[in-house]
């Protein structure tokens, strides 16, 4: 009996066990490398949110993976070296999925005070500064490519130079440039001072040009990637403000993306620590005060993390939702194995309380048998059954573990019946003693065995 509760508990510790190391193991935090181009605006940004995370103590930590250029932040993403990437929509791995938004980028087309640049076509045989933040990138070139294209503009019918933002005042001024092309938020990081700069380079008195790409919904149609957008009048600041009226032109998104593997409920929480914590991580770096969250239509060009999808509408499961099943099958499991040990501890109740009310029956056929016994021969026999009784008690555990009034009543039965064996003995004894004399001898009669309290 003793065993079976030692069992049963020790089931009862293991599930409790369980259950608690999977509650630990489910809200242990869970840490992700972001793969991102190191020395760029959005490097500051995820630097910012990681410390922001991990001040607020966030169920997501992000370390962030410095890389030399977009391809590497890819590359990264798919051999599974970062969890998370950050990617432009014009660019992205194969099995990249939208976890937040960081920012869309602006493309803007502009030309020094005084020239007669004054559209996108007046480009076919220009020189153009393309502005890269990293050095060697090609991204934004790619993307002057194909705004050009829209106007029969070849990749052979103008020049790019790259050039980092410090670089564009001088190079205009040497007129190693007809125009400038950048790709940034127009309110802020480096846009206003470049455009201050190429204001400063421009005839005196003359206005920077801003050229419209009037077809952006066009190019938008052709490239789903690209997006229509406005540059509203005086993004730039300046007075008179910059540019002078608002703006139409393409824009490309910047995205915080992760692979299909990435486990559900893990893409959700960065989803919501990245929404949530907004203002928290402008509070480093301005720039995170343009996240957003991704589209979540079925149709969408980039599609979105099904985790992050079960976040915004609403359908995100928690622990329990999603092990509830598994609670409830340990349920059943445990109440089986209860009922289980409860019926076995019975069954060994029911076995034990058999074999000793077959023992005590035994011992009281010996009693009055010992006290009618006609010589020492049959009194041997039955105290020998006696020690075999007291032995196969000792030695059966079903025996050994008989209850309080069951042990006290084989006990009595063996000691009644022993005292039976040594009265009939002496009896014996003393019978043919007497009729060696000629006297007959009077067997005492039996004695009554108390009957138990």
């Amino acid at each position: 009996m003793l065993r079976t509760i030692l069992a049963a508990l020790i089931v009862c510790l293991a599930l409790v066990g369980g259950v608690a190391t999977a509650l630990h193991l489910y809200n242990r935090p869970a840490e992700l490398r972001v793969a991102v181009v190191q020395g760029t605006q959005d490097f500051r940004l995820l630097t910012a949110a990681a410390q922001t995370f991990s001040h607020q103590h966030e169920p997501v930590r992000l370390k962030v993976t410095p890389v030399a250029d977009a391809a590497a932040a890819a590359t990264a993403l798919e051999q599974g070296a970062a969890e998370l990437a950050v990617a432009r929509s014009d660019a992205l791995p194969p099995s990249a999925q939208a976890i937040v938004v960081l920012h869309r980028n602006a493309a803007v087309l502009v030309a020094p005070g005084g020239s007669k640049i004054k559209r996108v076509a007046d480009l076919r045989g220009k020189t153009i500064g393309v502005v890269q933040e990293i050095a060697g990138a090609r991204g934004n070139v790619r993307l002057l490519e194909t705004i050009l294209a829209q106007y029969d503009i070849s990749e052979q019918g103008f020049a790019t130079v790259t050039l980092q933002p410090a670089e564009v005042e001088a190079a205009l001024r040497a007129q190693k440039i007809d125009a400038v092309f950048l790709v940034a938020i127009p309110q802020i990081g480096p846009a206003s001072d470049i455009i201050r700069k190429i204001a400063a380079s421009g005839a005196k008195g003359k206005p920077p040009v801003f050229m419209p790409v009037a077809e952006a919904k066009a190019i938008a149609k052709r490239y789903p990637t690209l997006e229509p957008t406005e540059i509203v009048h005086g993004a730039f600041g300046g007075d008179p403000p910059r540019p002078d009226q608002a703006l139409e032109t393409t824009s490309v998104a910047v995205l915080l993306v992760a692979r299909p593997s990435l486990q559900g409920s893990v893409a959700g929480e960065a989803t919501r620590a990245f929404l949530t914590s907004r203002s928290a991580i402008a509070a480093l770096a301005p720039l995170a005060n343009n996240m957003e969250a991704p589209a979540t239509d079925k149709d969408s060009v980039v599609p979105a993390h099904q985790g992050v999808i079960d976040f915004i509408d609403g359908e995100e499961r928690g622990f329990f939702d999603k092990y509830s099943d598994f609670f409830y099958l340990g349920a059943m499991l445990a109440s089986l194995v209860g009922s289980a040990a409860a019926a076995l501890a019975s069954r060994v109740r029911t076995k034990t309380h058999e074999h000793s009310e077959r023992l005590i029956e035994r011992l009281l056929e010996i009693l009055p048998a010992a006290r009618a016994a006609q010589d020492f021969t049959e009194l041997d026999d039955y105290e020998r059954e006696l020690d075999q009784a007291l032995v196969s008690s000792v030695a059966d555990l079903r025996l050994r573990h008989m209850d309080g009034t069951s042990l006290h009543v084989v006990s009595l039965a063996l000691d009644q019946a022993r005292l039976a064996i040594q009265d009939r003995r002496r009896a014996l004894c003393q019978a043919k003693g007497e009729t060696a004399k000629g006297e007959v001898a009077a067997f005492p009669a039996l004695r009554k065995i108390p009957a138990a309290e």
